[in-house]
């Protein structure tokens, strides 16, 4: 599956789930994954319901999971696809004490890019990949 070139520049590659890649956003200021399910499906309604069951059981999964290693306050999921039409589920931890809280993260994180060092991205992908059996590069 090929993923939009705007989603791959703003984000970490973490690995696969079954039909889907999962992405971290590489700005830190909160704890943001990405899933692209491999569809032609923009939308949500599009999925057939062998697929929209997948999905779900993947976000749901990531939900809880991010809310954990996040230590998240809430927990903010959303399919916008106005800027890249590609279907790409955010799943973002808030705490409240973030830049952008109480308010939405597009547009309002800190200019200064506060990034991940490799270390903390390589923790995350292991930690996904033993709680939710992510596939690495690695492992493929």
């Amino acid at each position: 599956m090929k993923i939009d070139d705007r989603l791959l520049a703003d984000c970490h590659h973490l690995g696969t789930l079954e039909r889907a890649t999962v992405l971290l956003h590489r700005h830190a200021a909160v704890g943001w994954l990405i899933l692209v399910p491999d569809t032609d499906a923009q939308d949500w309604h599009e999925l057939d319901d062998a697929e929209c069951q997948r999905v779900n059981e993947q976000i749901r999964a990531l939900c809880g999971w991010a809310a954990d290693w996040f230590d998240a306050d809430k927990m903010n999921v959303a399919t916008l696809g106005n800027q890249v039409a590609q279907m790409h589920i955010h799943i973002i931890a808030r705490h409240k004490t973030d830049a952008c809280w109480p308010g939405p993260v597009w547009g309002q994180l800190p200019e200064h890019d506060i990034g991940y060092d490799a270390t903390s991205v390589s923790g995350l992908r292991s930690a996904l990949a033993r709680d939710l059996r992510l596939v690495t590069e690695h492992d493929a």
